[in-house]
């Protein structure tokens, strides 16, 4: 049986959440249908929390009687083969499945006619840019943080830059660390460098998940505030408070990558690093979108 609406796996961290989000959502806007979230996944990884519930997007999550038929929350090699084998045989399986070929744009994504199961990261806006206007709305957060209010006003006040450090897993975990991989110093210098000589009366927000390392290791000729955050909520609000700085300086990361796009400043500058992952296997060359500047 066809479904009636695009069902997307949910997995991973905000900002994983967000961009599976946002390529399900838009091709639900496409094809005129509903939206409905599978966040099985998150509760077998047991490592990230469900975002998503905070802002006022438009879907439903799954109840559990309606993920019977549905490719397991983790899926190995054989799912993925299940997957190809259910968007030519659809009538053997309880849906079609959708699997990006890899981690750049998959172009088949733009010819799916009928509402599927997504499996996938869509770390790139070619999913959905069409759709900008509709997904600012929807990733507006539910409650205005009151937590967030102070920062906030400063960062208004001035020509804020958001400058983002990821460390944690990308440090501590031998695998992401593989893959992934850090932002060295070196690439934050050239990228202060290079924007102070653009605007010179920057102030730099620094976000990150380890504080104590950033205050150790920075040091710019600039104000710099550090965003120190430690309510249940604050992914959400230092998300929140990114989006509102004028400029940005991401990390290799989905996180600040949102950070950076949900801003709404015409002459808004974001400096990206130009090797995305460690693993040169990986193929990010449609992460970052064109008018960002690789560094």
């Amino acid at each position: 049986m066809w479904p009636e609406n695009v069902i997307v796996r949910i997995e991973g961290g905000l900002g994983n959440q967000l961009f599976q989000y946002a390529a399900a959502r838009s091709l639900a806007d496409r094809l005129g249908c509903g939206l409905q979230l599978d966040i099985r996944a998150i509760h077998a990884n047991g490592d990230r929390p469900y975002h998503l519930g905070f802002y006022n997007i438009r879907a439903d999550i799954l109840e559990a009687t309606q993920t019977i038929g549905l490719p397991e929350a983790r899926s190995g090699r054989l799912g993925r083969f299940k997957s190809r084998l259910s968007q030519f045989l659809p009538s053997v399986f309880s849906f079609p499945v959708f699997w990006p070929n890899g981690f750049a744009f998959d172009p088949r994504f733009d010819r799916i006619s009928k509402p599927t199961y997504l499996v996938g990261y869509w770390q790139t806006e070619r999913y959905f840019k069409w759709n900008r206007a509709q997904l600012l709305n929807d990733v507006e957060l539910v409650t205005a943080p009151q937590a967030a209010k102070n920062y906030l006003k400063q960062i208004k006040a001035c020509t804020s830059v958001a400058l983002h450090i990821r460390r944690g897993d990308y440090v501590n975990n031998v695998s992401a660390a593989a893959v992934h991989g850090t932002c060295d110093l070196a690439y934050y210098s050239r990228a202060v460098e290079d924007l102070g000589k653009r605007i010179s009366d920057i102030h730099l927000f620094i976000f990150s998940d380890d504080l104590e390392w950033s205050r150790q290791n920075l040091q710019y000729d600039f104000p710099m505030t550090f965003v120190d955050n430690p309510s249940l909520e604050s992914t959400q609000i230092d998300l929140e408070l990114m989006r509102h700085c004028k400029h940005h300086i991401i990390a290799n990361s989905s996180f600040s990558w949102w950070g950076a796009w949900l801003a709404q400043t015409q002459s808004q500058l974001v400096y990206a690093p130009t090797r995305w992952f460690s693993d040169s296997n990986m193929d990010a060359s449609d992460v970052v979108p064109q008018q960002w500047i690789r560094v």
